[in-house]
Formats: C-alpha cells, structure tokens, sequence
C-alpha cells in the first residue's frame, strides 16, 4: 500500500502531514519513507549544516499512518551535536541505506522517549515520532544560529517565484489570485517620507512580487516615530528611518533599497525611471514640487495626507489620498485635495501617536496603487478622496467635464 501512495494523496489523508508541509517543511514519501529535507543540525566544529531524514511509514489499508512498528529514522549527514560539541544521543550509528535513487543514508538513529516510570516506550504516533526526531536534531542549530531553520519548503517555494518576495505567496494561490498578485512583477516603485503612514505603505508594499522598493527619508527614528511604526522595530532608536525599516521588511522582500536622503528638486531625478511613487510627507511645498515633477513626467503617484484635530468630544482625524496622473494634479493642487501649505495648528503636528489612521491612510494609498495595475477593479474615477473619522464619510474631487 505505501509503494502506491503518492505524497499528495498521503498528506490528503493524514492531516498532520499536510500540517507539515503548510508550516514550510520540504516533505516527499518515496518508497514507504516519508523524506523531510533540509534539516538545520550543528557540526562537531559548531558549523551550521544541512541534513535529510527518513522514516518509514506504516499505512492501513485506507492510507491512514498507523502508529511506528520502528522507532528508527535514516539520515543523510554526518552526527548532529549540541553547543559543547557534544554528539547527540541519538543512538544508531554509521548506516548506508538506500532509501530512495537519488537518496543514500549516512547515518542511522534510535532514539525512544521514557515513560512516567523512566522506562523506555514506543512512539504513540507517527507524528509524535517524527516531530521528536526533527526537534532533537535541530534544536541545537537553531539556538546557535538565528538564521537556522527546518522549514525548507519556505525558501523553495520562494526562490521557484522568480520575484524578491522571501515567502511563497500561498494566499493568493489558495484564493485563485496568482494571475492578479503577478502584475506587480517586474514593477519598481518608490516611498517618498518613511513616518507613520510611509512605512504602513511598506508594511502593505513588502509582502508582493515587486521588483524593487526604494525608500527615501533623511530622518532618524525617535521615541514618538515608533509608536507610528508597524509592529515593534528592536533597536531603531536613533538609526536613520530608511536603515531600520530596510532591514525589518528585508526578512520579507530581498530588494529594498534605503536612501537616507529628502528628495528635492537637486535629486529627483532619481524618481524618473520608477513605474510607481508613494509620497507620504507632510511638508507642502515639497509635496507640491514632488507631484508637480512626477505628474509632468508621466511617473504615476499617489499622495497621502492627514490630519487630527480636537473637537468637543474628542479628535476628529481626517485621511486623504491624491493621484495618479497630470490631470489629477492640476485639478488638485493648492486646494484640499492637494495643499500646498504646511497646517499651523492641529495634534498631528505636535506628534500624535495615531497609529490607525496612519494605517488607514497608508491603506487607501496602496488600494489605488493596485487599482492602477488592475489588481482591484476601480468604477470610482476620483482623484481624490478624503475620508474623515467623525462622519465615516468619503469626499470626492471628481473631473469637471
């Protein structure tokens, strides 16, 4: 029965199995073994290396994994060790065994767990077995090297994607999406302001196929600057914005480029070349030399912008986004929809920590963006839209034909 199983057809009917595989582990069964490769262990010498285990498979005659008749596993390595350079227990011992073509052991293990009584007991699972080896093996590694992982699948599966994208995109294969997440492939854009709202735009922008993510932003991270950041950022305090958000979402996209500097009219030539520009500041004039260069140049953007004020109850936020094109900013700037003045009162200017509008600011930005690249179907020809948090209503600048 385990020689006529393929893999698919035995995680379909062992759900750990496929619990396995979804958390990133790179699994096949071949021959009655199942196979998990690329497995973190610790050299003698302490050098992180990489090995594939091995484990027969009892199956019913439903193709369910019955509980082990054989507590060994097979590995393809040398001896695992712990941080003293001490050989693991594992038991077993130098065993050629071929497993599969392709797939030669080097090494045998036996190893069993003790029951209440100190005695040693069979495995109760096939799962119970498997996990117990597996966290034995690479436990070691992994608190020796941060970067030591068992889920191989992970890199795999990413690398087959072709894009900087570290993770497989799973979401949109399980949701039948592929085809709409592939049409920011290739693509390069920019975030201009790497406060509140720009790395929300990054938070969004990282986890896609995009080509590129340039940051720009000479400023360096403060105490209020984190409680307007994603998440936690260990260590920012005083690095420069672009530094520390580059190195955070470079655990999910390979290709983030961070350019400490205020793009200004002497370096926006930079922009020219980009297939997509974020402007997340909250300078005026410079929003306005920036959109103006970018629009007359056919780059297309999108400018976000907010503001808090206190009213009788309580603070009244207000989010607006602007863009894409030359005819959104002449019929935009200098007004509402795209000010070219600096607000002289308001909270947002004595740097309230708002978090959720930066969010929902950062949001509507990256939904037009997709919208642009026809990953969202759009009916809405605004060129803007200013959405204020008292009401929950949306104000629109619409083309006068």
């Amino acid at each position: 029965m385990a020689c006529v199983l393929e893999f698919r057809e035995l995680a379909n009917r062992n759900p750990f199995i496929q619990d396995l595989e979804d958390e990133g582990y790179l699994l096949d069964f071949v021959g009655g073994y199942l196979l998990v490769y690329g497995l973190p262990y610790l050299a003698e010498d302490g050098k992180l290396l990489h090995g594939d285990l091995a484990s027969p498979v009892d199956l019913s005659n439903d193709g369910l994994i019955d509980p082990p008749s054989n507590h060994q596993v097979w590995f393809r390595g040398s001896r695992p060790h712990d941080q003293n350079r001490r050989q693991l227990r594992l038991g077993g011992g130098a065993s050629k065994v071929r497993v599969a073509d392709g797939f030669e052991s080097d090494q045998s293990f036996s190893y069993k767990l003790l029951d209440d009584k100190g005695q040693m007991r069979t495995y109760h699972s096939f799962e119970e077995k498997l996990r117990t080896y597996v966290d034995t093996i690479t436990a070691p590694a992994m608190a020796a090297y941060s970067e030591a992982t068992p889920l191989k699948a992970i890199e795999v599966r990413a690398k087959e994607q072709g894009t900087p994208l570290k993770f497989p995109d799973t979401l949109s294969a399980r949701y039948h999406m592929n085809d709409l997440s592939r049409l920011l492939e290739g693509k390069r854009v920019a975030i201009v302001g790497l406060g509140g709202t720009g790395s929300y735009i990054l938070d969004f922008s990282a986890r896609t196929h995009l080509a590129e993510i340039i940051l720009f932003d000479d400023d360096k991270v403060h105490v209020h600057t984190i409680f307007r950041f994603p998440g936690f950022i260990p260590r920012a305090i005083g690095t420069p914005k672009v530094d520390a958000l580059a190195q955070q979402y470079g655990n999910w996209h390979s290709s983030i480029t961070p350019i400490p500097e205020r793009v200004t009219k002497e370096n926006i030539e930079q922009l020219r070349e980009l297939d997509f520009v974020f402007v997340s500041i909250d300078n005026g004039p410079s929003r306005i030399t920036i959109t103006d260069w970018l629009s007359a140049n056919g780059v297309p953007f999108v400018d976000c912008g907010m503001g808090l004020n206190r009213v009788a109850t309580g603070l009244n936020g207000v989010v607006r986004v602007t863009g894409v094109d030359r005819t959104a900013y002449e019929e935009t700037a200098g007004t509402v929809f795209l000010p070219g003045e600096d607000p002289k009162e308001g909270e947002y200017r004595r740097q309230g920590q708002i978090a959720e509008l930066n969010a929902l600011n950062a949001a509507l930005a990256v939904l037009r963006f997709k919208q642009h690249f026809g990953i969202y179907d759009r009916e809405d020809a605004a060129m803007s839209c200013v959405l204020e948090t008292t009401s929950l209503e949306i104000d629109r600048r619409m083309l006068v034909e």
